[in-house]
């Protein structure tokens, strides 16, 4: 009987050592989990420290841009009235020419 007991009380031993064993590998799998995030942690702290200050110059510089383009599109209309105005100058100026090159081909008749 006592042979029994200490066989189960060591097998009860192994098997605690190795629970053991696995919580220990299990511990330095979560330092070393720590240490890499860490890591991570300042390395991204580093790249993004300055990154509100250019998400605003960049909002700042968008915000310039829609204003120059609206003042843009503002010229542009008026670029675009001008030259039709200049358009309906040259029809208007070469109809005339047309007509007045007819009236001096055609045929003068005398009474």
């Amino acid at each position: 009987m006592l042979t029994v007991i200490l066989i189960i009380n060591g097998l009860l031993a192994s098997f605690c050592f190795y629970i053991a064993w696995r919580v220990w590998q299990f511990r330095q799998v979560l330092t070393q989990a720590t240490a890499a995030l860490d890591t991570a942690e300042r390395a991204t702290h580093q790249v993004l420290q300055d990154a509100p200050e250019a998400i605003m110059q960049g909002q700042i510089s968008t915000r310039q841009l829609r204003q120059r383009y609206r003042q843009l599109e503002v010229n542009l209309r008026q670029a675009e009235k001008a030259l039709s105005i200049v358009r309906l100058g040259q029809l208007l100026f070469l109809s005339q020419v047309k007509v007045s090159q007819r009236l001096r081909r055609s045929p003068k008749v005398s009474h």
